[in-house]
């Protein structure tokens, strides 16, 4: 049995999550609290497999507890919840949080399935026993006390046609390369199980996009061939450890990209929160990032559309690009621009598992999308492309 407790100051939110709770197999709420000095207390007493933290709480905030539990090595799984904000889900993710859950302000009786599905979805995933979404997954979950994440890495099986979301797009032949493409690429030689033409694997996501991005890049099997580089927007100092967090479960090597990097094979390279990320040809004509600090575009900095704009230089004419779960549009206007001198094939988050479905909306409605997969299938989408 997973014990789990429940941290928020509105009595009826603490019922309500015990009473989901309960009803989830082999999980008990075991304890509550309604306030972060007492919810920290507990949690340094190390007895609990998960709590759910309210991460507007009197006393101590949610991120409070999050730093001093940060400081103090402590691993509980947290799984932080709020009534809406994008800054606060990107500051739990780079403070440490296994998830993030985003309930309406008033939990009517309309919401509740929903919710339900998201904290049930959220405590499988945070203690690691992989009963995520009906999906089967090879994980190790503790059963009873202790504070550290499960060690041994979850694997999907791979599910079968009819799970794919009704909402998937039938695959469209990619737009064929124009004539003004640049070139070979310089990207170091492809692993011997590689035997696709794509060279890159370009990804772009926000509101939602670290529960994305744990999902999707631990699926990638340990050879790839390609790199791989991300423009997630998040503020200066959360993208280390985003990084860290995503690499210790991940077959790839996962780090936040470094000016003057030459891309490797097999890696995975997240633009620095607060910093643009582009791709340049560097003098030996090998793919290698450029870390700057320019103003923001369209707001935004990290941008994704910058990332695909420097694509357009470079020695590498095939490509594929990945628009995940996201506020607003970025991404498609740069996808819209490489598509005009490189050979793309574009794979966005299916309606039905983003958290926000605002990027790749914008790329499905400008017809820019190949295909549309649920975040679960996205590494199968892009393996088969690779050919691996």
């Amino acid at each position: 049995m997973y014990n789990i407790l429940v941290a928020d100051d509105s009595a009826l939110m603490r019922k309500l999550m015990c009473d989901i709770i309960n009803s989830v197999q082999n999980f008990s709420a075991t304890d509550v609290c309604a306030d972060g000095e007492t919810a920290f207390k507990h949690l340094s007493e190390g007895k609990y497999d998960a709590v759910t933290l309210n991460m507007l709480m009197p006393r101590a905030s949610g991120k409070e507890i999050l730093q001093r539990m940060k400081r103090d090595g402590n691993r509980t799984p947290v799984i932080a919840i709020s009534v809406g904000d994008d800054k606060l889900s990107q500051t739990a993710f780079g403070l440490g949080a296994a998830d993030f859950i985003v309930r309406p302000f008033r939990l009517s009786a309309g919401d509740r399935p929903s919710f339900e599905k998201k904290l049930s979805h959220a405590l499988h995933y945070a203690v690691g026993d992989g009963k995520v979404t009906g999906r089967s997954y090879q994980g190790a979950g503790s059963s009873g006390a202790g504070n550290s994440r499960p060690a041994q890495r979850r694997q999907t099986v791979a599910p079968s046609r009819d799970i794919l979301t009704s909402k998937a797009f039938k695959q469209q032949p990619a737009k064929p390369l124009s004539s003004h493409g640049s070139g070979s690429t310089h990207v170091s030689a492809p692993s011997s199980g590689y035997t696709g033409k794509y060279s890159l694997v370009a990804i772009a996501s926000s509101t939602g996009g670290p529960q994305a991005l744990h999902t999707l890049i631990p699926m990638f099997p340990r050879n790839i061939g390609v790199p791989v580089v991300i423009v997630q927007h998040m503020p200066k100092g959360f993208t280390a450890s985003l990084a860290e967090r995503i690499d210790a479960k991940s077959k790839l090597t996962v780090k936040e990209a470094e000016e003057g990097e030459v891309l490797k094979k097999n890696c995975v390279y997240i633009a620095p929160g607060g910093r643009h990320l582009q791709i340049v040809n560097n003098p030996s004509g090998q793919l290698a990032c450029r870390i700057y600090d320019d103003p923001p575009v369209n707001n935004l900095r990290p941008c994704a559309d910058v990332m695909y704009e420097s694509l357009k230089k470079v020695k590498c004419d095939h490509i594929i690009c990945t628009v995940l779960t996201g506020m607003g549009a970025d991404g498609s206007a740069g996808i819209k621009s490489l598509r005009q001198v490189k050979d793309l094939y574009v794979i966005t988050q299916s309606e039905d598992t983003c958290v926000v479905y605002g990027m790749p909306k914008a790329a499905d409605q400008a017809g820019l999308s190949n295909e549309s997969q649920p975040i679960t299938q996205i590494s199968s989408a892009i393996t088969k492309k690779l050919g691996v």
